[in-house]
């Protein structure tokens, strides 16, 4: 087992620069589902001018209510992939951190300015619900770009608790991505019920193979375990709640009515995720049991010494 001293000192001898294509490689892969179909910007309701779907500009970012967290999540693991990778090759994290940054800020500041051009922001004919809806757009991504580099540092540590609590976060993050990449495949009718069924397993696996790696010694990792478990029964219940609120146009960008509509779906989306939480309880305090036994050293349990 390497020291937190070691794994600092083989990193610095690591060129800067491997570090930075891991964060700008890492950063557009994890975009790269927007970017399905050419990367229209997705039709606006309250766009200055009538315009097809085909015909609607070029975007890096889906710039939309209804993909807002796809937006977060896609920005999110960029930051948390890269950290992880740059673990795994024990080279400096800050550098990819930068890539990561970099990335976002060119794809931000694209995107943002193509909706400002559309809304009216840019020849200052927009109306106060155009600037609500782009400064309610501009907030939520730029939330985004603060927690892909708060996951690119957790994802990088040396010592297992934070990657390790970074990728129990990441989890249900994990299953959001990989449903809107295969949706963006086939924005139509999107993918089987199978694949959902499925998918809605993914975030408990992920949860209860980060709790194995984090293990259990010492006893203030079961913090992990604890926030680990949490995240994996709240946060489904979040992104639910928030999807209602953001897809309902009936609301018509009433900020209130939006927030009381995702209060009331709230607690009924945290009855139906107690399940996953079940499963990687289970799978998590097994495969610890499995592995504290493989660890266990040859002989450790036989009196005076004997084997």
């Amino acid at each position: 087992m390497h020291s937190d001293t070691e794994v600092d000192t083989a990193a610095a001898r690591r060129p800067a620069w491997i570090s930075l294509v891991v964060g700008i490689v890492a950063s557009v892969v994890l975009l790269f589902p927007s970017w399905v179909g050419g990367g229209r910007l997705p039709l606006q309701n309250l766009w200055h001018e009538q315009t097809m779907p085909e015909d609607m500009p070029f975007s890096l970012l889906p710039l939309s209510q209804y993909y807002a967290l796809s937006i977060f999540v896609m920005l999110l693991l960029g930051g948390v992939v890269a950290g992880l990778v740059v673990r795994m090759l024990r080279a400096r994290a800050w550098p990819a951190a930068l890539g990561v940054l970099l990335v976002h800020l060119i794809v931000t500041a694209q995107s943002f300015a193509v909706l400002a051009n559309g809304l009216g922001i840019a020849d200052g004919s927009a109306r106060p619900r155009e600037m609500l809806y782009f400064g309610g757009m501009l907030g939520g991504v730029l939330v985004g770009l603060l927690l892909a580099q708060v996951g690119c540092w957790m994802a990088s540590r040396p010592a297992v608790p934070l990657p390790a609590l970074a990728v129990a976060l990441a989890a249900v993050p994990v299953r959001s991505w990989i449903s809107f990449m295969i949706a963006s495949f086939n924005p139509i009718t999107g993918y089987p019920q199978e694949v959902g069924m499925v998918l809605r397993w993914v975030p408990a696996v992920i949860v209860a193979a980060a709790l194995i790696w984090c293990g259990v010694r010492p006893l203030s990792r079961l913090v992990v375990w604890v926030v680990g478990l949490l995240a994996l029964w709240v946060l489904p219940a979040v992104f639910t709640a928030l999807s209602y609120a953001l897809g309902m146009r009936v609301l018509d960008g009433d900020v209130g009515e939006m927030a009381q509509a995702a209060a009331q779906v709230f607690p009924m989306a945290l009855g139906v995720e107690v399940w996953p939480v079940g499963v990687a309880v289970v799978l998590a305090v097994v495969g610890t049991v499995v592995r504290m036994l493989a660890e266990r050293p040859r002989g450790a349990g036989a009196p005076n010494g004997e084997s």
